[in-house]
């Protein structure tokens, strides 16, 4: 049987192997009876201490408490007459925060509705004031058209009646050029004209 351990390169055999397996267990009994020991000796020193004990006096306290629960009974009977009294400002304060409360609801739905119907007036003036406003627009188109449709009439009709004046001027003027070159042959061909 080959008793052999090998860790990080290093190897152990025999006996050797032996002593390293004792010497944590011995560290490890040692260490559980010095702790032993050492619990001992502080529960000893405890114990002795709990005997050596002795309960304060305290008749002083007992007498102060004596007096504060004096104290605070006649706080007590004091503090309810004092909180009656508060209870019932409390109760008035409520009524008239009530009260107060109720007026400004009513105050606030009467502002509301009237609010409410000058938007409506505000609304209806809109509308009205827009349909004014289309109507009066489509009736300044109306006009501006039928304007429009009579000065084209009537520019028209003076195109007209300058082109026939002028047509006219033209044929009078053809008519006397025709008057004047048969007046100048007339005179031309006239021989008495020559002397």
């Amino acid at each position: 049987m080959n008793n052999e351990v090998e860790y990080r390169g290093v190897k152990i055999r025999g006996g050797k192997l032996k002593l390293l397996i004792l010497l944590p267990l011995l560290g490890t009994i040692a260490g559980s009876i010095w702790a032993g020991f050492e619990g001992y000796a502080r529960w000893i020193q405890m114990e002795e201490k709990i005997n050596e004990y002795v309960a304060p006096d305290l008749t002083t306290f007992t007498v102060k408490l004596d007096v504060l629960e004096e104290r605070l009974t006649s706080l007590e009977e004091t503090n309810k007459v004092e909180i009656r009294t508060v209870k019932e400002l409390v109760g008035s304060a409520q009524s008239d925060a009530r009260t107060i409360r109720i007026d400004l609801r009513k105050d606030i739905n009467e502002v509301q509705d009237q609010i409410a119907g000058v938007d409506k007036r505000s609304r209806d003036m809109d509308t009205s004031i827009r349909s004014s406003l289309r109507q009066t627009e489509t009736d300044l188109r109306t006009m501006i058209d039928h304007a429009s449709d009579r000065f084209d009439s009537k520019r028209t009709a003076i195109e007209q009646d300058g082109q026939r004046r002028i047509e006219t001027i033209d044929i009078k003027l053809t008519e006397l050029e025709e008057r004047l070159r048969t007046m100048l042959e007339r005179a031309l061909n006239n021989p008495l004209a020559g002397q």
